[in-house]
C-alpha cells in the first residue's frame, strides 16, 4: 500500500507516511524518455558560406575577356559582339575569333522578335564556325 492506516485510537499520534518511490520511478523514466526523443526531433542542415575577402588582396593582374555574344535581331541581322555580320560570312568569321580566345564559349541572345527558324539557323552556322559550347542568354544585353 501506498500508506499505512491505523485502525482505531493511537496513542503514538504518527501520522500516516507517503510512499514517493513509485513517483520517482515515473519521473526518471519520463526524463530518460525526452532525454532519448529531443535529439530526435532538432532538423539540422549544412550550410557552406564562402569565406571573407580580405581588403588587402590585390585586383586580378589579367582582365576577364569579354564574352563572345552572338546576337540575332527581329529584322534577322546576325551581330557578332554588336558588330553586323552577314549569315554567309559566320562560319568563316567565327573560327578566326574563337582561334584568339581562351574560352571556346559563344553566348547566344536572340531576340523575342525573331523567328525561331532564323534562331536555329543561326545556331547551326555557329555550329558549322566552330563553336562548341553554345550558352542560350536568358537576359537582354546591353546595347
Amino acid at each position: 500500500m501506498a500508506f499505512h492506516v491505523a485502525s482505531g485510537p493511537s496513542k503514538h499520534g504518527n501520522p500516516p507516511a507517503v510512499n514517493i518511490t513509485p513517483l520517482v520511478d515515473v519521473a526518471l523514466v519520463v526524463l530518460i524518455i525526452f532525454m532519448i526523443v529531443a535529439p530526435m526531433m532538432t532538423k539540422t542542415f549544412w550550410l557552406n558560406i564562402p569565406k571573407k575577402d580580405t581588403e588587402n588582396t590585390p585586383p586580378p593582374q589579367n582582365q576577364p575577356e569579354p564574352p563572345l555574344v552572338l546576337t540575332l535581331t527581329p529584322k534577322g541581322e546576325v551581330k557578332l559582339n554588336q558588330t553586323v555580320v552577314p549569315k554567309s560570312e559566320l562560319t568563316a568569321r567565327l573560327p578566326r575569333v574563337l582561334a584568339s580566345r581562351r574560352s571556346q564559349v559563344v553566348y547566344f541572345d536572340a531576340h523575342d522578335g525573331a523567328s525561331y527558324a532564323e534562331a536555329v539557323e543561326v545556331m547551326d552556322l555557329a555550329r558549322q564556325g566552330g563553336a562548341r559550347s553554345i550558352a542560350m542568354l536568358t537576359q537582354r544585353v546591353a546595347e
